[in-house]
C-alpha cells in the first residue's frame, strides 16, 4: 500500500489511483493505529488534496448546473470532499483529534451542500450543512422553558425520528452496495468498451452511496465534537495534573483482549465454586425437553386423537356416544338389594342372636 504521483500524471489517473489505494485501506485487516496505515491515510489526503485543487483550477462544475448537466466523466470528481472527510477521520493522534474531525465535518458539510445545489435529493440536511436531526435534539434538550412532559415528549419524538431515519439510510445503503456490485461486475465484463449510460449509473448510484454514508458519519462527527469539547473543558478544570494524566492516557498499555468463552462448567467452576449443594445440573433447554416437551406431546395426542374420533364419527365408523342411548340400571340394583335383603333375612331365622357365641361353656 504505497502511492507515487507523478506531476506528469493527468487528473484521471490520479483519481483512480487515489481511489485504489482507498479502496485498499477499506478492505486492510491490520490496526489503524499502524505507522504504515497512518502514512497511507495521509497520501490518500494529499493526493484528494491535489484533485481537487485541479478540478477547482479547470473550473469543472458550476451551481447553475444540475447532476443531468455534468459529464459522465466527471461525476466522480463530486465525491473528492467525501473521500477526504472519511480519510481524515481515520486519522490517529488525539492532540489534533478535534482539529481533524473539524476538518471532517467542513468536508462532509461541502460535499452534502454541492450535492443539494446540484438537485440531489439529502436528507437530513440543514442550511448550514448539518445534521437536522442533531439539531431537532438540540432543540428538545435546551427546552428549559416548557414543561417537563412536553420536554420529555419532544426527546421521544426525535429519538424516534433519529431512529427511523438511520434505519432507513442504513436499508438504502444496503441497497446501494448490491447495485454498485452488479454494476461494477458489468463494467468489468465490458473492458474497454463500457457503455456511457452503465458508466453514469454507476458514477451516479456510488454519488448517491458516499452521500448515505456520509450523513450518516455527520451524526457521529456531531457526538464526537460534543464528546471532544467536554473533554478539554475538563482537562481545564482539572490543572496541569490532569491534563497531564489526560495526555498520557492514549499511550497507556491495555491488556489484550480476551474472548468471553460460556460453558457449563466454566459457569460452575467461576460463580458457585466446589461442594456447592445447588449446582445447576442441566440448562433451560435441557429443563424443558425434560419437564415440558412430554407434556406438550402428551397434549397434542390428546388432541389428534379427539380429531380423529370426530373424523370418524362424522364419516359413520363409530356411533356418536353422546347420541347412544342411556341403560337405566336402576331396576337391576333394585332387585339385586332385594335379593341380599331376603337372604339376610333367611339367615337371621336359622341363627339366633348369640348362636356360636358360647364363651367356652356347655
Amino acid at each position: 500500500m504505497s502511492m507515487e504521483i507523478d506531476d506528469s500524471i493527468s487528473l484521471p489517473l490520479i483519481f483512480k489511483t487515489v481511489c485504489r489505494l482507498h479502496d485498499e485501506l477499506e478492505a486492510y485487516q491490520g490496526s489503524t493505529g499502524d505507522e504504515k496505515f497512518q502514512q497511507n491515510i495521509k497520501n490518500i489526503i494529499d493526493g484528494f488534496v491535489r484533485v481537487t485543487r485541479l478540478v477547482n483550477s479547470l473550473t469543472l462544475f458550476s451551481r447553475n448546473e444540475q447532476l443531468d448537466d455534468v459529464p459522465t466523466s466527471s461525476i466522480k470528481y463530486l465525491m473528492c470532499p467525501a473521500y477526504l472527510m472519511d480519510a481524515t477521520l481515520k486519522l490517529a493522534g488525539m492532540d489534533q483529534r478535534r482539529e481533524n474531525v473539524t476538518a471532517a465535518k467542513a468536508y462532509a458539510s461541502d460535499f452534502l451542500t454541492r450535492c443539494r445545489d446540484y438537485g440531489i435529493t439529502v436528507e437530513g440536511l440543514g442550511r448550514d450543512g448539518s445534521s437536522e436531526l442533531a439539531a431537532t435534539a438540540a432543540v428538545a434538550s435546551s427546552g428549559q422553558a416548557s414543561s417537563n412532559s412536553s420536554t420529555t415528549a419532544a426527546r421521544m419524538e426525535a429519538m424516534a425520528a433519529e431512529r427511523r431515519s438511520t434505519l432507513e439510510q442504513h436499508r438504502q445503503k444496503k441497497q446501494l452496495e448490491t447495485k454498485m456490485k452488479e454494476l461494477a461486475k458489468r463494467i468489468g465484463e465490458a473492458g474497454d468498451s463500457v457503455d456511457d449510460e452503465l458508466e453514469r449509473d454507476y458514477s451516479k448510484t456510488l454519488l448517491r452511496y458516499w452521500i448515505s454514508k456520509v450523513n450518516q458519519d455527520m451524526r457521529m462527527i456531531d457526538q464526537e465534537l460534543e464528546i471532544l469539547a467536554h473533554r478539554e473543558k475538563l482537562m481545564q478544570q482539572g490543572g496541569n495534573g490532569a491534563a497531564a494524566a489526560a495526555a498520557r492516557e492514549p499511550q497507556a498499555e491495555h491488556r489484550p483482549f480476551k474472548p468471553v468463552v460460556i460453558t457449563r462448567e466454566k459457569i460452575k467452576a467461576g460463580i458457585f465454586g466446589a461442594g456447592y449443594p445447588s449446582q445447576p445440573t442441566m440448562s433451560l433447554d435441557e429443563f424443558y425437553k425434560k419437564e415440558y416437551e412430554p407434556i406438550v406431546q402428551e397434549y397434542e395426542d390428546k388432541q389428534e386423537g379427539e380429531r380423529v374420533a370426530a373424523e370418524r364419527i362424522k364419516r359413520g365408523l363409530v356411533e356418536d356416544p353422546a347420541e347412544a342411548p342411556v341403560q337405566d340400571d336402576d331396576e337391576d340394583e333394585d332387585d339385586s338389594k332385594l335379593r341380599r335383603q331376603r337372604n339376610k333375612d333367611d339367615w337371621k331365622d336359622d341363627h339366633r342372636r348369640g348362636y356360636g357365641n358360647r364363651h367356652n361353656r356347655s
